[in-house]
């Protein structure tokens, strides 16, 4: 059986963090796909809580708006705690990272 926090047993699911936070750091303007992610998956009304979602879309936005809101998703990104981990599992970022990007973490922890 695979315990519950397997995926956080595997440093590199942070790593992969650390590195997304570092494009969006150089790319501001990707925000906007979690963002639309965001809005999409609400729209759908198939998630049920979707409070995550919400609190994402305000980190998200305050760091549009702002150099300490920027600062601040930045390290909510780069944070391996626990309340980071809990928020990740509901993540709205996919699309940020390309194929290439992904599958260099994944062929990394699969090896």
């Amino acid at each position: 059986m695979i315990p519950e926090d397997y995926v956080w047993l595997n440093p590199l699911i942070f790593e992969r963090w650390k590195f997304m936070a570092d494009k969006i750091e150089r790319q501001p303007e990707l925000l906007e796909i979690p963002l639309r992610n965001i809005e999409r998956w609400i729209a759908m009304d198939r998630l049920g809580d979707v409070r995550p979602l919400i609190e994402w879309r305000g980190m998200i936005e305050r760091a549009q708006e702002t150099e300490e809101g920027f600062s601040g998703l930045l390290a909510f990104l780069r944070d391996d705690g626990e309340y980071p981990r809990y928020l990740k599992s509901c993540s709205p970022f996919p699309g940020v990272l390309s194929k290439e990007e992904r599958r260099r973490f994944t062929c990394a922890w699969t090896h």
